[in-house]
């Protein structure tokens, strides 16, 4: 049967917006992302009564910042929640993977009062990563309740992230994250190139931290951490992170990452 005049100015329309929805790739599926989650559960129990709390997070290569008012502070715990994704240019989120968050109680002047560290390891790279923070004592991996930092003040210090690659001589981009007082720094550094110019197979990262933090100087016994990221890392891990307190008054302070 041949189609009408009528039953192909129907047709034509529908034939066509066919064509383009095939041709059309889909955006929203294109841009999707899968992620998870590091969940910072918060003991405010003991903050002596802190106006906010500034909370940092670096996962999988990743950095990010949150703060916490108001009412979420006069509960005994508070939940905050850091989205990452599974993966990016550098590297994929895996199960054994470790990530760092601090959480700084401040005053009304944005002062530090006291700080709270832990490290921990991805269990869920698909999930739901819980941790917490300002609770249980001092361990390997957590700095234990909320502690004051009365030392000494460290001026314009600088934090050299030593990287042992001797059994990852094939690492490419290396994505290094530092902190210190709340201040996240990142760098994504050719490792290669560093490579040649080392004689012991270690390469060092600077981060220059010239500026006084947000939230007050930086003082001897204040937290600090790097984390080093890159696909070639694995196994064991693709992001791995160590920390330590600063001991000294001196400029530089060295930290070895893996």
């Amino acid at each position: 049967m041949i189609p009408t005049k009528f039953q192909n100015s129907i047709l034509m329309p529908f034939i066509l917006s066919l064509v383009l929805a095939l041709m059309v790739p889909n955006v929203n599926a294109a841009n999707s992302q899968k992620d998870f989650t590091i969940n910072a559960k918060i003991n405010t129990q003991k903050l002596d009564d802190a106006d906010k709390l500034k909370v940092v997070a670096t996962a999988n290569g990743d950095t990010q910042v949150k703060n916490v008012t108001g009412n979420d502070l006069k509960s005994k715990s508070t939940t905050v929640s850091f989205r990452f994704n599974q993966k990016n240019n550098i590297v994929s989120v895996g199960d054994r993977d470790e990530y760092a968050v601090c959480a700084y109680a401040l005053s009304v002047t944005n002062e530090m009062k006291s700080y709270s560290c832990v490290e921990g390891n991805i269990e869920q790279p698909n999930g739901k990563n819980t941790i917490d923070i300002g609770s249980g004592p001092v361990i390997t991996l957590s700095s234990g309740p909320f502690k004051p930092v009365t030392g000494a003040e460290i001026k314009n210090p600088t934090i050299d992230v030593h990287i042992p690659l001797s059994d990852r001589k094939d690492v490419k981009d290396l994505k290094v994250v530092a902190m210190i007082k709340g201040e996240l720094q990142s760098k994504t550094v050719d490792a290669q190139k560093m490579l040649k110019n080392s004689k012991d197979n270690t390469i060092i990262v600077p981060f220059h931290y010239d500026k006084t933090p947000e939230i007050g100087p930086i003082r001897v016994g204040d937290y600090f951490f790097a984390c080093v990221s890159a696909e070639e890392l694995n196994p064991p891990e693709g992001t791995e992170c160590e920390h330590r307190l600063t001991d000294h008054t001196f400029h530089i302070h060295n930290i070895i990452a893996r």
